[in-house]
């Protein structure tokens, strides 16, 4: 697909970005998907403050691609949260990022964060701005000197002090 945009009622058009997938539109942000491989995406990212017109690709951190597979979480507070399919893990996790301010550079925030079906395991505290909770899948549970899952004990004084 390609995008066009207009401000003549398309007597005249203009090319915004070619080749693209899919589309997400926030508040703030316009992402636009193109596929680079049957694995992997390129993520062009626009902002309201430009119109939406101004597309620029997603700067992920070196370790890390964009797989086929991933979800704008939040944009609420301007910064975009990204939530990124794992494609080297069985287990449905990935990894969290969040952008800088312009919503073009990502930082990796959290990693093994559950996804179960189509919605992945991060919601917003509405009374608390800026807070968020998100589920992690602890790949170590049950390892170590930690007591296997489910092996419950008696709660002690030491417990409480």
């Amino acid at each position: 697909m390609h995008l066009y945009y207009s401000d003549d009622f398309f007597k005249t058009q203009k090319n915004a970005l070619d080749a693209g997938n899919s589309i997400v539109m926030t508040n703030h942000y316009m992402f636009v998907a193109k596929a680079i491989s049957s694995e992997a995406v390129k993520i062009h990212v626009s902002r309201a403050e430009a119109g939406f017109l101004d597309f620029r690709l997603a700067r992920m951190p070196k370790n890390y691609h964009i797989t086929d597979h991933f979800t704008v979480m939040d944009t609420s507070e301007k910064s975009v949260f990204l939530y990124v399919s794992d494609d080297k893990v069985a287990d449905p996790v990935g990894n969290l990022f969040v952008s800088d301010g312009l919503g073009y550079r990502f930082t990796h925030s959290l990693e093994n964060i559950i996804k179960g079906g189509s919605a992945v395991d991060f919601e917003t505290v509405e009374s608390l701005d800026g807070t968020y909770i998100a589920n992690r899948y602890d790949v170590n549970h049950g390892k170590g000197k930690s007591k296997a899952a489910g092996t419950l004990r008696a709660v002690t004084e030491e417990d409480i002090a």
